[in-house]
This record gives structure tokens, C-alpha cells and sequence, in this order.
């Protein structure tokens, strides 16, 4: 693949437009908003961490330096999870639109977007306290009055979302990969190396013996690798049910019939960002409420290193597993366009019949992806209960998103050789053809004047 990605200068383009895009955005995660000084950024040892940290992970690594990217892309991916809930059957004027195609989702990506504004702003105002109260930020001398700051801090992070998202958008468009996906991947890649830093001073240190200290360290690592290899298994696994179209394209060879392919893993990491996503909104509202019991009631009992908050995480994850298995697949809409292209399943009866299969199918496969995504993602903070530091935990958020997000984005490098290569073929075989067009009419034309050079001479 890195020799056709380096002869291909289209696929290379986009690749070299996505890291340009990427860098700006990492450029402006280093930018910290004017007139505020950022006294601590490790989010650690304050009932409003967890809170942060989750915050800083979905929102792609610029809240550590309280930067003008602080929000990224966090208003937008809440704002997608509250249009595409009430798009199910709740408000009738959002389904109707989810059910007119492009035009539809033209519409519905308007009203994300203004929502989004909306909820950048009230994420916004709920950082800068959250921050403020816990002594992670110490107002500068840009203004006098600490409202003043606290506005302009807001209207900062919220362009700056504005801005995030634009470059998410251009990456999507112009790049490879998902935009959104890949800008919160580089906050967690760019935190790998001070995490490794952490588990080496765990494992190696002045009390410890050296050789002991490294080979835990390496067991370590070759745990971490096995987590990889199992997730990016279960990313590619799919079961595959036989389908079968009636007239002439029925086949009965069995190793040429062709399959719906049903992923184990369907929603791929849109679940974990969603989950996580969603156990930050009361920590956000209860920013609201400061020195209230509420506040601290809501903290402490959402943080995921809490018996209640770890399980409404793990909850969430299976749920939106669950929930965008059905939306992806739908099994009512391939049902219908089954019968369309008279395409069915073998044993299983066109209509509501398939229907049901494949609703029955889909449920069935997702769970084991649900239950993987939801394991892994709560198991540094499972292992915290019996006493393990979770910056040794393995597993985790991170881990799923980065895997996922890697997988994804090879596929549509891959994807886009593999079109790139077949435009070139239909080019060189049309040429061909032409060319073949011309030497065979040049060549009856000489048979013709050779034809009736020889009638004259008759």
C-alpha cells in the first residue's frame, strides 16, 4: 500500500491535506487563551478530574492548556447524539427529514449545527468554572472585572470549537479519513509518550530493582499489543449471510454466492465518544450550581472512578453499540430494497420476514462487540477498586478510539487506491479500444484502396 499511496499523487494530496490540517489543529491546542494562566494541567487529585479528563479526550487534547480549541469538537459530537435520539420516532418534523435521503440529511446537519452553538456556549461557561473553582487557571490583567474574562474566555472557546469543527469538515471532505474521529485521536496520541513515561516510573524507580522493574515494564507492553491485536480483530470481524437474487442472478455454486457482510463491531468507536459524551452532561450542568451539595453529589457519583458512574458509562456504551448497529445496518430499509432488486436471504422470506432476521441478526452480533467495547473501555477504571494506579490500567477510552480510528482510516486509503487504480484501467482500456477503433479502420481502408486498385487493373 506505501508504494501505491507514494505513485499516486491524488491519494497523496489528500493524505498530505490531512496532516497539514491536523497540524494547525494541534498548533492551536498549544495556544492558550489571552490573559489566563494555566497554574496546573494534569487534572489530577480533584473531584472534577474525571469530568475534565473526559472532556479533554473527546474534545481532541486542547483543554490540558486551557487552549483556544479547549471545546474542539465536543458541542458538535453532543449535539449530534441529541438531534439523532430525537430523530427516532420523538420529534415527527426530525424523522420526517431523516427519511428524505440526502436532502433530509442536508437539513438535519443545519439544525446539528446550530445546536451546537448553543451547547458550545453552555459547555463553555461550565469549563471555565469547573477550572476556575478547582485552581487549574489564574485570571490574567487582560480585564478587570472576572465576568469580563470569563465572557471572553467563552466567546475564545467557542470560535475555537467553530474553527475545529471547519477543520474536522475539511478533512472529511478533502482528506482521508473522519475529521472529527482522527483530530480527537492526535489529543490522545499526543499524550502517549507521558503516558509511557508514567508506567516507566511506576515500574522503574529508586526503590524497585532495575531488572525486575523492565521486564514488568516489557510484560506490560506485550499486554498492551495483545489488547490491539483483540480489538482491531473484532474491528474487522464480520459474519457473513448468504444472499441470493432470483432470475439470472441466481447462483448455486457455493463459493460464488455472494453475502451481506454483518460487522461485529457495525458502529465502530462512535459508541465510546458517544458514551462519554453523554456522562459529562450532568458534571456540566452541576458547574452551574457552585458550593452546592448537588455539585458535589453529581462529581463525585458520575466520575467513572465511582461504582455508579463506571456503570451508566459501560451502560451507554452497549446501549449506543446496540442503538447504531440498527442504524447503520437498518434492517427495515435493506428489507425493502431487497425486495426491490428481488434480492433474498436463503431460507428466509422476502419482507417482514427479513426483516426481522436481520434485526434479530444485527442485535445478536452487536453483543458481542457491545460488551468487548464496554469491557475495555471501563477496565482502568475497574482495575482503580483493587488498588491499580489507572495510569498503569490498561486499556481504556484511548485505546478503542485510536484502534478504531486506525482501521478506519486505512480502509478508505485502501478504498480510494482501489478506485483511483480501477479509474486508470477503464482509462487505459478505453484508450485501447480507440486506439484499436483507429488502426482497424486505417487498416480496411487500406484493404479498400488495395481492392479497387486491383479491380482497375482487372
Amino acid at each position: 500500500m506505501i508504494r501505491e499511496i507514494f505513485t499516486n499523487w491524488k491519494i497523496l494530496k489528500r493524505i498530505l491535506i490531512t496532516l497539514i490540517f491536523i497540524l494547525l489543529f494541534r498548533l492551536g491546542t498549544l495556544i492558550t487563551i489571552p490573559g489566563v494562566t494555566v497554574t496546573n494541567n494534569d487534572f489530577a487529585g480533584d473531584t472534577n478530574s474525571q469530568f475534565l479528563s473526559l472532556l479533554n479526550i473527546i474534545g481532541g487534547g486542547g483543554l490540558l492548556t486551557f487552549s483556544i480549541f479547549a471545546l474542539g469538537v465536543t458541542p458538535y459530537i453532543t449535539a449530534s447524539i441529541i438531534i439523532q435520539l430525537l430523530s427516532a420516532d420523538v420529534i415527527p418534523y426530525l424523522t420526517r427529514l431523516n427519511k428524505q435521503g440526502e436532502k433530509g440529511r442536508i437539513k438535519i446537519e443545519k439544525i446539528t449545527r446550530i445546536v451546537t452553538i448553543f451547547i458550545a456556549i453552555i459547555q463553555g461557561f461550565a469549563i471555565v468554572f469547573a477550572m476556575n473553582s478547582a485552581g487549574y487557571i489564574e485570571q490574567g490583567t487582560l480585564f478587570e472585572s472576572e465576568w469580563a474574562m470569563i465572557l471572553f474566555a467563552v466567546l475564545i472557546m467557542v470560535t475555537g470549537s467553530m474553527i475545529s469543527i471547519w477543520i474536522a469538515d475539511e478533512i472529511t471532505m478533502r482528506g482521508v479519513g473522519n475529521g472529527t474521529s482522527l483530530l480527537i485521536a492526535t489529543g490522545i496520541v499526543a499524550r502517549i509518550p507521558y503516558k509511557f513515561e508514567n508506567i516507566w516510573g511506576l515500574f522503574i524507580n529508586d526503590d524497585s530493582f532495575v531488572f525486575t522493574g523492565f521486564i514488568l515494564f516489557l510484560f506490560y507492553l506485550a499486554v498492551a499489543i495483545l489488547f490491539v491485536f483483540l480489538l482491531s480483530f473484532f474491528e474487522i470481524s464480520e459474519r457473513r449471510i448468504p444472499i441470493q437474487q432470483t432470475g439470472k442472478g441466481l447462483n448455486l455454486e457455493e463459493d460464488k454466492q455472494t453475502y451481506l457482510p454483518l460487522k461485529i463491531n457495525p458502529a465502530g468507536v462512535v459508541p465510546v465518544i458517544f458514551a462519554s459524551a453523554i456522562i459529562t452532561l450532568p458534571p456540566t450542568i452541576a458547574q452551574f450550581f457552585p458550593d452546592s451539595a448537588f455539585k458535589e453529589w453529581v462529581i463525585i457519583n458520575f466520575a467513572l472512578t465511582s461504582a455508579l458512574g463506571l456503570t451508566l458509562y459501560g451502560l451507554l456504551i452497549i446501549a449506543f453499540t446496540y442503538f447504531y448497529a440498527q442504524i447503520n445496518i437498518n434492517p427495515e430499509e435493506t428489507a425493502k430494497n431487497f425486495q426491490k432488486s428481488s434480492t433474498f436471504i436463503v431460507g428466509i422470506k422476502p419482507g417482514k420476514e427479513t426483516e426481522k432476521y436481520l434485526t434479530r441478526t444485527v442485535n445478536s452480533v452487536s453483543t458481542y462487540g457491545a460488551f468487548l467495547l464496554a469491557f475495555i473501555a471501563t477496565l482502568p477504571f475497574i482495575l482503580t477498586f483493587f488498588g491499580i494506579s489507572q495510569s498503569a490500567a490498561l486499556g481504556g477510552t484511548g485505546l478503542i478510539i485510536l484502534v478504531s480510528v486506525g482501521i478506519d482510516t486505512t480502509d478508505q486509503i485502501k478504498s480510494r487506491i482501489l478506485a483511483e487504480q480501477t479509474k486508470t484501467h477503464a482509462k487505459v482500456t478505453a484508450n485501447l479500444d480507440k486506439s484499436y477503433k483507429i488502426n482497424k479502420n486505417v487498416d480496411n481502408k487500406k484493404q479498400n484502396k488495395k481492392e479497387q486498385q486491383d479491380d482497375w487493373l482487372l
